[in-house]
């Protein structure tokens, strides 16, 4: 309870404090041993991964950048090496670290020099020409200079099948962007953990989907009169908002290699992956979005226009939508509505009440369907293929009184799921009960 992300004022540094669980009433039959810190840097939906290797027992932790040393690395001959000299043209002597390479005392830029690295052949300095921190690569020098004192050549040190190679650089145990990214979204995660004797682990754990996000951007606490203001605005949707599914960008995870069209050091000095990948849709990023999450927002009420531009004829349609406060959206994300027409989203404003955030406006554009957003699949699961009509589907509603919660998670983690329900009402009799495609029709007749 009570969890909340202050910033010590440092770079790169977020604390995370809560108060003791073992003092909660709820938890007096338990054997509290101590928390989980879970964090997400895309949305309050997550994913999130946890932070801490073992039970906090305390109730601080510190979320830092952290780069530590790796030191004297072995780097073995038979799976160590991306080549080894052995090219019949520019012949390269190129070794792989363990870990990705950072430059020291810094929030987590990649290495790029020679200095960043000291690599030793049998104990003797090697000379390295380049540095690709992001994959760990590290080519060695093969160049043979003039030595000006002697008039002597003297090649560079080449390692040789009995040689050992060592490699001492930096690499991030932990990074933490807040400072260096561009509208960066972190949440955090709190769960309690205690002994359970009937857990196959020995120990039993908050479920994630009950506990609140939170993140930096909340200076104070919500109150109640803002809480209900959030409510009625929910309540507004429910009557009149438009259902459709949210895409996410994701922003991190298992970079794309874009079929291998592009390598690792390309795509990193061009900053731009394939736009035609069907791996990643051009975010670099496998799988390219989370979701599809189920939202309301507000519905169309603008225009529509064809335009002549050197490419032919396009639709063009362009307005400006509000929705709730969850999940959190940025630029590049998109939102697929039920006629499959799908929308980019442009710049987000987010109304807060001392940080808390209330709602979220925003642009949103028609996407030609010769985009690759099309490509994008939709989860079959969330959307059953077999819904005989007439029913209605009911997304999950965290603040909806007119039904009974289909799920008790007041604060989700992972999608929505879209639960198919019959619109069944006791107090009517078949022959005169009205159908409707979604909940919108009820509330005005029932």
């Amino acid at each position: 309870m009570n969890v909340m992300v202050v910033s010590p004022f440092g770079k790169s540094v977020l604390d995370i404090r809560w108060d003791n669980p073992s003092l909660i009433g709820g938890n007096t039959t338990y054997s509290v041993v101590g928390v989980n810190v879970y964090r997400s840097d895309a949305s309050d939906r997550g994913p999130f991964r946890r932070m801490n290797a073992y039970p906090v027992s305390g109730t601080f932790f510190r979320d830092y950048t952290d780069i530590v040393m790796v030191s004297k690395e072995i780097i073995p001959w038979g799976s160590g090496w991306q080549s080894k000299g052995d090219a019949p043209n520019a012949a390269r002597w190129t070794l792989k670290t363990r870990y990705p390479i950072f430059k020291p005392r810094t929030e987590g830029v990649y290495g790029n020099a020679s200095e960043d690295v000291l690599v030793t052949i049998d104990g003797v300095p090697a000379w390295v020409s380049t540095v690709f921190g992001q994959t760990g690569e590290i080519t060695l020098d093969t160049s043979v200079p003039l030595d000006v004192r002697d008039d002597r050549n003297y090649p560079s040190p080449l390692p040789t099948e009995s040689s050992e190679v060592a490699v001492t650089y930096y690499t991030a145990k932990n990074i933490l962007y807040t400072a260096t990214h561009v509208d960066r979204k972190v949440f955090y995660r709190v769960t309690t953990v205690a002994t359970a004797a009937g857990s196959t682990t020995g120990f039993i754990e908050t479920p994630l989907d009950q506990t609140m996000p939170v993140s930096e951007m909340q200076i104070e606490q919500l109150d109640y009169i803002w809480r209900e203001a959030m409510r009625r605005n929910r309540w507004i949707l429910d009557q009149g908002g438009e259902r459709v599914k949210l895409f996410v960008m994701k922003v991190n995870g298992v970079p794309c290699m874009c079929k291998g069209e592009i390598d690792p050091q390309t795509r990193a000095y061009q900053k731009q992956p394939s736009n035609r990948c069907q791996v990643c849709y051009g975010t670099g990023w496998i799988g390219g979005y989370e979701g599809p999450y189920d939202i309301l927002m507000a519905p169309d009420d603008v225009e529509k226009r064809i335009s002549q531009g050197i490419t032919g004829r396009r639709k063009e349609h362009t307005y400006e939508v509000w929705m709730g406060f969850s999940p959190i959206v940025s630029m590049r994300d998109f939102v697929l509505k039920q006629n499959n027409e799908r929308y980019s989203i442009g710049p987000v404003r987010r109304p807060t009440n001392r940080g808390n955030v209330m709602q979220q406006h925003f642009n949103i554009a028609y996407i030609d369907p010769q985009d690759i957003r099309y490509s994008v699949p939709i989860d079959e699961l969330l959307v059953s293929p077999n819904l005989p009509w007439p029913q209605t589907r009911y997304p999950y509603r965290p603040y909806r009184e007119t039904y009974d919660r289909q799920t008790d998670a007041p604060w989700p983690v992972t999608p929505d799921a879209v639960i198919p329900m019959s619109t069944e009402k006791a107090n009517e009799p078949d022959a005169l009960e009205n159908r409707y495609r979604t909940g919108t029709g009820e509330n005005h007749d029932y």
